[in-house]
C-alpha cells in the first residue's frame, strides 16, 4: 500500500520534486553546517556563500542542508551542552575572536568533548592568529578578505565529495 497523496486523495506512490518515489528507506544525506560568527553582516555573507556553494549537491535530491548560524558563541556553547543541540556538523565556519571572551579555541574543544569531528575551517582578519590557533585542532585557516566566503565553499564542496564519495564533475 503506498503513502496517502494528500492533495489528491487517492492512494498511490508520491513522488518529491526529483521524481523519486517517497520511500523512508530513501533518506536525504543531511549536510549539517555550523556558522559562528559575531559579526551579523558577515554571519550572513558567509552563510549565503555557503549554500549557493552546496547548490549543485542539494539540486540532485539526495542531499539536505540544515544550516544553523549563531552570532553569539555562548548561546551555541549553553546548547549543546544542554543537549538542545545534536553535535552532528558535517563543518564549521568558526570566527577565531568571538564575543565574552571567548575564541575558536574553546568551541573546538567543545566539540571535541562531545565526540564531534567535522570539517573545522577558522576565519580571521588577523594572520597571527594562525600561529595562535596552532594550539588547537583544525582543518583550514582562512584570512577574512573579500575571497573568504567563496574559499570556504570550496573547502566544504571538496568536503561532501571526498565524504560521500561524490564529485560535482558530470
Amino acid at each position: 500500500m503506498g503513502i496517502r497523496d494528500t492533495d489528491s486523495g487517492k492512494y498511490g506512490t508520491k513522488l518529491d520534486k526529483t521524481n523519486k518515489p517517497h520511500n523512508p528507506k530513501f533518506m536525504k544525506k543531511k549536510i549539517n553546517v555550523l556558522v559562528i560568527e559575531d559579526n551579523e553582516y558577515y554571519s550572513n555573507l558567509l552563510s549565503n556563500a555557503i549554500q549557493q556553494s552546496l547548490n549543485p549537491f542539494l539540486a540532485r535530491g539526495d542531499y539536505q542542508l540544515v544550516l544553523r548560524s549563531f552570532t553569539n558563541a555562548g548561546e551555541y556553547i549553553r546548547k549543546i551542552k544542554s543537549g538542545e543541540l545534536a553535535c552532528d556538523h558535517t563543518a564549521v565556519f568558526l570566527d577565531y575572536y568571538l564575543t565574552d571572551g571567548i575564541n575558536a579555541g574553546h568551541v573546538v574543544k567543545i566539540l571535541k568533548e562531545h565526540d564531534c569531528h567535522p570539517l573545522v575551517v577558522v576565519l580571521s582578519q588577523s594572520k597571527s592568529v594562525r600561529e595562535k590557533s596552532s594550539q588547537f585542532s583544525f582543518d583550514y585557516f582562512v584570512f577574512k578578505d573579500r575571497f573568504a566566503p567563496a574559499l570556504c565553499g570550496l573547502y566544504l564542496q571538496q568536503y561532501i565529495e571526498d565524504k560521500y564519495s561524490v564529485s560535482l564533475e558530470k
